[in-house]
């Protein structure tokens, strides 16, 4: 059976895939999801940065979203995910190539995981009719547009949100790539492309690892992170279904070293939580420029400017970035 809030089939067939150091007899099962609509694949899929950290790869031209992902039986996988135009009758493709046979526990876990990453049970009409009422460039905003990618799970968010920190988004790609690569299980049919390292190898990894990941000041927060994982001190996949309110939830995140503000209204949008702003530079400038002609006022007062739109402060300020750019 599927698990709750997704549908898939499958159909399989083997393949050869070359590999460049080895040749293994692939086999490949095709899932499906049918999201809520409205929903946008593309918009989801490559939403913001997240799609181009590894092991996740987009491809612009062909609409297609890649990842090497280890499974928890494991065997590691590639998925190939696609989705169909059509906002208003959505489908999700999920095309998994493997050298083993894909238990039933093993495709209801890749399509609970790609659900997750692209939101397909999130629920955005209050969003839009918001924006449908405020008309101008606002009414833009809808057919499937918000869903944010996250990642499969809150430990790997988590991670690259830290990578985020006092960086370049060069930086943030070279960290994530090296660490995969460091740490990350390799896939049969392309030893070079691995997936995201679990929390046991970061945990168990020397730390020398994670220096030659350059991770920086941020690398014994990251091994930190994962050995509080390891030892169930810190469940973090949980938080996806929490109750807390919201203040609560960022005061535990916050507990979590390498995790400022900033980095805490980011985990909380990855969570479905979009009521709370983080304040950094990028915001400081846009808001003052925006409202403020370039003031310079104190972070309460730029925050202020999105309490109309209560639980949606940062799909509002997202959007108002995206809307604000000539080429959107």
């Amino acid at each position: 059976m599927s698990p709750a809030g997704y549908h898939f089939t499958l159909f399989g067939s083997a393949m050869n895939i070359p590999s460049p150091t080895a040749i293994y007899r692939m086999n490949s099962t095709h899932l499906h999801l049918s999201p809520t609509p409205p929903f946008d694949f593309a918009a989801a899929a490559f939403s913001h940065g997240w799609a181009r950290l590894a092991p996740n790869a987009w491809d612009e031209a062909a609409r297609v979203l890649t990842r090497v992902e280890r499974l928890d039986s494991g065997q590691v996988v590639d998925l190939r995910v696609t989705g169909a135009d059509d906002a208003r009758q959505p489908r999700v493709e999920i095309a998994v190539a493997h050298v083993a046979p894909l238990t039933n526990a093993d495709q209801a876990e890749i399509t609970r995981k790609v659900g997750h990453m692209l939101r397909v049970d999130e629920e955005f009409g209050e969003f839009y009719a918001l924006c449908a009422a405020r008309g101008g460039r606002w009414a833009a905003i809808g057919g499937g547009l918000g869903r944010l990618l996250r990642s499969p799970t809150v430990w790997e968010d988590v991670v690259k949100t830290i990578a985020t920190t006092n960086t370049q988004w060069s930086g943030t790609k070279a960290m994530t790539r090296a660490l995969c690569d460091a740490l990350g299980e390799p896939f049969p049919g392309d030893p070079a492309r691995r997936a995201f390292p679990t929390p046991e190898a970061v945990a168990a990894a020397p730390p020398a690892t994670l220096a030659a990941a350059r991770f920086g000041y941020r690398a014994p927060y990251v091994q930190e992170l994962a050995r509080r994982v390891v030892i169930g001190e810190l469940e973090l996949e949980g938080l996806t279904r929490s109750d807390l309110p919201t203040p609560e939830l960022r005061r535990l995140l916050l507990g979590i070293k390498g995790v400022g503000p900033y980095a805490a209204a980011t985990l909380l949008m990855l969570l479905g939580r979009y009521d709370a702003l983080g304040y950094d530079t990028i915001l400081r400038d846009f808001v003052s420029a925006r409202y403020f002609a370039g003031e310079r006022l104190p972070e309460r007062e730029l925050l202020a400017v999105y309490d109309d739109w209560g639980r949606w402060r940062y799909l509002a300020y997202w959007f108002e970035m995206w809307l604000a750019d000539p080429e959107a």
